[in-house]
């Protein structure tokens, strides 16, 4: 994914701010709850319309696709609040770390525009999420618009055209190759959640390119390092 349509703000990579390179900002940054040890605002910023937000199959919301592209993960406690602010359709300035292997974005700060407060980020996501599901039995098909994410870039899942989420195991997307691949057809079936408005996730059980083709997930296979 090439990022360089993004407006990049601040210094432009973490080795320059080891370095001591800070760069001074005027925009204003929002004390209080979630203030972190270091200003996030020297980090990396990207800005992009924000295409939709996406549930996990808690029906959490827990990300967000920009129209662009990449995929922005942050913790559910500050969905709510970057929901109000900043709808759909809506640009966003995120300040956070790019997975080194795929377009996925950890936030750790975001302001709706220049002229706003910047607002920190507590509990990032540094790691992938524990595994929590939400109860309702689903049954899904469509094509693939892009891969679901973790923090590092790693596939671990497919989010269909519709905005659907298909979550499975690292190990287990390892071993499904291509077929998370966008404009591939996918279904499965699953443990999961239905939010009005927001969509539907689930954790797949089994999986297939169809819903007459499904197979029980594929035992889990080691990334290469």
């Amino acid at each position: 994914m090439d990022l360089s349509r993004f407006q990049r703000r601040g210094l432009l990579g973490a080795g320059a701010l080891i370095a001591g390179a800070v760069v001074v900002r005027a925009q204003t940054v929002e004390r209080g709850r979630g203030q972190l040890w270091f200003d996030p605002t020297q980090l990396p910023s990207f800005s992009g319309v924000v295409e939709r937000y996406l549930i996990n199959p808690e029906g959490k919301t827990d990300r967000l696709l920009f129209r662009e592209g990449p995929q922005i993960l942050f913790p559910e406690h500050v969905a709510e609040e970057m929901e109000r602010t900043v709808p759909t359709g809506r640009s966003i300035i995120v300040y956070g770390i790019r997975a080194r292997r795929a377009a996925a974005i950890t936030m750790l700060a975001w302001a709706p525009d220049n002229e706003a407060p910047v607002r920190f980020v507590d509990r990032p996501t540094w790691t992938f999420p524990e595994f929590r599901t939400g109860g309702e039995p689903l049954e899904v098909e469509g094509e693939v618009r892009a891969p679901l994410l973790s923090p590092q870039g790693d596939a671990i899942g497919a989010i269909l055209g519709d905005y659907t989420v298909i979550r499975v195991p690292i190990g287990v997307a390892g071993a499904l190759g291509d077929r998370l691949n966008a404009g591939k057809r996918l279904a499965a079936v699953g443990q999961g959640a239905t939010v009005q408005g927001k969509g539907r996730a689930l954790d797949a059980e089994r999986i297939g390119e169809a819903k007459d083709k499904l197979q029980p997930l594929p035992p889990p296979v080691e990334r290469p390092g």
